[in-house]
């Protein structure tokens, strides 16, 4: 299962008319390709610009997450990802990060297999209490692709080259993670 972060009236981080809810739908849509052609089937959590809240919820993005959550949770998926960029107030952050939660056992495992087969530098990073995270029973991660508020990250980020040899490395990884 896919899960582009973000949507419709949350665009996540944005930089000048750069929003990451559109990068992650386009990784997410051209990982999602590859894996297909590799026979995979592959879900989505969406498709377009728009969130998974209820009509007129009062918490938006609370109801937002708890409809992510149940369409992962009663999909019999085997895994999880979910694609985000990040960004901060320092532009000298920048490179891939992979965040875990430990609710499920096997998340640490997939969060360290990535880390190595995408020579991650830094380590994955345990978030206990991710609201997403805690309440999936599928095993899975939370990848930040990079720093929209890093100028070589961003410029690497919104670029489709970029975006398609990402999408390679995470089916490579994928797929590496199950032929293990």
């Amino acid at each position: 299962y896919l899960d582009p972060g973000h949507g419709g009236l949350d665009p996540g981080a944005t930089y000048k008319d750069i929003k990451e809810s559109d990068i992650n739908l386009e990784i997410c849509l051209n990982i999602r390709e590859k894996l297909e052609y590799a026979g995979a089937t592959v879900f989505l959590t969406r498709e377009g610009d728009y969130d998974l809240s209820s009509i007129n919820a009062r918490r938006r993005k609370k109801s937002d997450f708890d409809n992510r959550i149940k369409l992962i949770n009663n999909s019999n998926a085997d895994m999880y990802i979910s694609i985000h960029l990040n960004s901060t107030s320092s532009a000298k952050w920048h490179g891939t990060q992979i965040f875990y939660d430990n609710v499920n056992k096997n998340n640490q495992k997939i969060a360290n297999s990535f880390n190595k087969y995408l020579n991650i530098k830094r380590m994955p990073i345990l978030l206990k209490g991710m609201y997403l995270n805690k309440n999936l029973n599928v095993p899975g991660i939370l990848i930040e692709v990079g720093f929209l508020s890093n100028y070589d990250d961003r410029k690497k980020i919104i670029s489709k080259e970029y975006q398609d040899i990402f999408a390679n490395q995470i089916v490579k990884a994928i797929i590496n993670y199950y032929n293990k």
